[in-house]
C-alpha cells in the first residue's frame, strides 16, 4: 500500500475519533471542577460538587450547604450526612434530596 495513501487513512481515522469524543465546553467543565446543576420542577436549582475522589460532595439547596459522603446504594450515586437527614440521590442524570426523611425535591434534570 501506498505511504502517502496509509497515511491520509490514518489522518482521516483519527480526525474521526477526534469528532465523535469531542468534549463541550460544559462537559469539560463538570469534568475538570466536578460541580453539576439539577434543575428540579417548578424551575429550582440545586448545586453538587464532589471532591476528586468522589467520596464526598457539598449539596448547595435553598442557600445552604450540606456536606455528605458516599454512601451505599442498590443503584446510582446516594451521599448523606452522618445521621442521613440529608440524602442526595442521583442515577442516570436524575437526582432527588431529601431532608428529615421528606422528599424535597425530585425528578430534578441535570441542567446542559
Amino acid at each position: 500500500m501506498n505511504k502517502k495513501l496509509l497515511f491520509i487513512i490514518i489522518i482521516i481515522t483519527v480526525g474521526i475519533f477526534y469528532w465523535m469524543y469531542q468534549l463541550t465546553p460544559e462537559e469539560l467543565k463538570g469534568e475538570y471542577d466536578n460541580t453539576f446543576t439539577f434543575v428540579c420542577p417548578p424551575g429550582h436549582e440545586i448545586k453538587i460538587s464532589y471532591n476528586e475522589e468522589g467520596d464526598s460532595a457539598s449539596l448547595f439547596v435553598e442557600g445552604e450547604e450540606y456536606k455528605l459522603n458516599r454512601v451505599v446504594s442498590a443503584s446510582g450515586a446516594r451521599y448523606a450526612n452522618d445521621d442521613e437527614t440529608v440524602v442526595f440521590w442521583e442515577h442516570q442524570g436524575e437526582a432527588m434530596v431529601e431532608i428529615n426523611g421528606e422528599t424535597i425535591y425530585k425528578e430534578c434534570k441535570l441542567k446542559e
